[in-house]
């Protein structure tokens, strides 16, 4: 008998030395072959032996041989190990850092020492009580030692948080060591996740240069007058939403969204004529010129899968589409696009809805009447085929983007995969789905590719890990109006403490977006608003089943307009929540303008751009360099008394 443990790499042997007991290795492995497949079995798990008919004892010389070819074998096979391709840096290649907007000049210099007035004022409460309150400095000088705010390093001089910038004198110093305080504490922390480097906005994310103003990077930066994305959606054209729209038909229960819409009005009928008049009408080239006029780049284009359907060769019954191919240069969708095209707007064409629905809600095209919402969206979640018609029509939109190139609409700069795949959903499912429709749309284009991160975060770190592509960017939609613990208002006075809390948390963001720009994709915020309630008129969807939930948080809206307090509060508001997105790859407001139905509602300002503008929160002209937003999150509010 020969034990295994010899048997691989004495086959191995006589592959190389194949003179050498060339009759042993091949009647042994002859007497292996000619045993049945349950004596097999019974060799290799229960005995661990391979029976031979001519029993061979390595000799001392051989059994040396083996060994070295063995680990000569093993050594090559490690050398050839090829580590995977992250798409970002490993989570022990960041540092979090005190920002460098705070330094010598503005500490004391900026709006007569605002930062130091923060400091005192937020930044201890926010970093002293993190790791049971304790901190350590990971250099030689510190070793042996772990601090907290209430001992620091001897060498500091410093004996409590009052002698911090006590004096002039000190600033200098103490800048050093609070940038010092603020490393150890990040690195104290057991879990580094996306908002483990928020210091109230006092500290940024580093992951080396190539993610640093990651806007200035890409290829179509020169395309937009060199700055990060500033753009809108253009949401409710080509995938309807009732509370966008909610005088386009009698939306309700039974007509929830743009599917059963489609079934009720088939092509042909004045339904159907109607819908026609909305996709070439809603928008015009005015509109196109207003948005370029405020100062904005970009926008970001829905629309639902079935357009592209026939050019996928996939049956998209009973969704009604437009009579013109979509090879026509008069498809509506075509004519959007150039509409934008001549007024100097670059295009994200975004797939909004899938095959199935990706999430259950009406913005995909039809919504789930499953009761449990954890499960909307998982019929294309586990239908493979659901799957694979989504990444046939992704192909097709790729090869549209090619064409309109072709015939000098080359405003389209990417293409964004799939819009909010469902929150409850499996990560790794969205990831391989991605993964298929990148390899399958780089058959046909090198157009830079969008994937959406459902909501999720730190995932993304290692759903990413081995990711060769290239050109890929990361979506994430920020919105402070759906949960309980931000809408939760019943009085004047929450709601103004609710505006301040809201605000501090947008410029917190900027820790999770620059999180998720080092360690996944470059990132932007492909939809946020003003909303900080989800008060607008069927914001959840079409019928009561699905309204709000009363908090109490609708009761006070009406005096909130034309209020100064308020009409300034929105605007910082803004600006804080451009401020942190513009230190990636940018933002797109979500929407534009909405339809006929929505002028007398108190909300609609806080959802439409030129609305907003309108109600003077969000200035007519953006400049491209606005002071007030790149500071915006530098600048905290002031002691307002405001509490629930």
């Amino acid at each position: 008998m020969v034990d295994c443990q010899f048997s691989v790499p004495m086959v191995f042997f006589a592959m190389v030395v194949p003179d050498l007991h060339h009759n042993t290795i091949s009647s042994s492995l002859q007497s292996h072959k000619s045993m049945d497949h349950e004596q097999q079995w019974y060799q290799r798990r229960v005995r661990g032996r391979i029976s031979t008919n001519n029993t061979h004892t390595p000799t001392i010389t051989e059994m040396k041989l083996l060994f070295v070819l063995f680990f000569t074998l093993a050594a090559l096979t490690y050398a050839a190990y090829t580590p995977p391709t992250k798409a970002g840096v490993y989570l022990g290649d960041i540092n979090c850092k005190l920002d460098p907007r705070i330094n010598i000049t503005t500490i004391a210099g900026y709006k007569n020492g605002t930062y130091i007035k923060q400091i005192f004022r937020y930044l201890w409460g926010a970093a002293c009580g993190r790791s049971r309150g304790v901190f350590t400095l990971d250099f030689p000088e510190y070793a042996g030692n772990t601090y907290s705010c209430a001992h620091w390093p001897s060498e500091w001089g410093i004996n409590n948080i009052n002698d911090w910038f006590k004096t002039p004198e000190v600033y200098e110093q103490h800048l050093q060591y609070l940038d010092l305080y603020l490393q150890g504490n990040y690195n104290t922390t057991a879990v580094h996740g996306p908002s483990t480097c928020d210091f109230v906005t006092m500290t940024k994310l580093y992951c080396g240069e190539d993610r640093e103003l990651p806007w200035q990077k890409t290829p179509w930066v020169q395309r937009i007058g060199n700055q990060p994305f500033r753009g809108v959606n253009t949401g409710g054209v080509f995938v309807l939403e009732p509370w966008i729209t909610p005088n386009f038909t009698d939306w309700s229960l039974t007509l929830p969204d743009q599917y059963t819409y489609s079934w009720q009005n088939p092509q042909g009928s004045p339904g159907y004529q109607s819908l026609v008049n909305h996709w070439t009408t809603w928008y015009t080239a005015q509109d196109f010129q207003q948005i370029a006029a405020a100062g904005l780049n970009s926008i970001r284009l829905p629309v639902g899968w079935w357009y592209f359907a026939p050019a996928a060769n996939v049956q998209y019954s009973p969704y009604t589409i437009p009579t013109q191919l979509i090879t026509d240069l008069t498809h509506p969708i075509t004519t959007f696009i150039k509409m934008a095209h001549d007024n100097n707007l670059v295009v994200i064409l975004d797939l909004h809805g899938a095959p199935s629905s990706q999430n259950g809600l009406d913005n995909s095209g039809v919504r789930s009447n499953d009761p449990k919402p954890e499960r909307w969206g998982f019929q294309w979640f586990y239908d493979p085929e659901a799957q694979q018609n989504t990444t046939l029509v992704l192909v097709a939109m790729a090869k549209y983007i090619e064409f309109l190139s072709a015939n000098g609409i080359d405003n389209v700069i990417a293409l964004e995969l799939l819009n909010e795949p469902w929150v409850f959903g499996d990560m790794s499912i969205i990831r391989d789905f991605y993964v298929r429709s990148i390899i399958a749309i780089r058959q046909v284009s090198d157009i830079p590719i969008i994937i959406h991160d459902a909501f999720r975060h730190e995932e993304w770190d290692w759903l990413l890990t081995n990711f060769p592509f290239k050109n890929i960017y990361m979506d994430t939609h920020i919105y402070h109006a759906f949960n309980a613990d931000d809408i939760a208002s019943s009085t004047p006075v929450c709601d103004h403490n609710k505006m301040i809390v809201a605000q501090n948390i947008a410029c917190g963001y900027g820790s999770m977006l620059r999180f998720k720009t080092c360690l996944g994709l470059p990132t932007f915020v492909g939809e946020w608003s003003l909303a900080i309630d989800d008060c607008i008129a069927i914001i959840r969807g079409a019928g009561k089943s699905v309204q709000t939930k009363d908090f109490g948080q609708c009761k006070n809206l009406q005096a909130r307009v034309g209020d100064p307090w308020w009409i300034q509060a929105y605007r910082n508001f803004a600006y804080k929540q451009m401020s942190m997105s513009e230190r990636e790859l940018g933002w797109f407001f979500w929407t534009w303008k909405t339809g006929p139905g929505t002028e007398s509602d108190p909300s609609t300002p806080y959802w439409s751009y030129s609305s907003a503008m309108k109600a003077g929160i969000l200035p007519t002209v953006l400049p491209s360099a606005n002071y007030n937003i790149t500071s915006a999150c530098f600048e905290f509010e002031s002691t307002d008394p405001y509490t629930c």
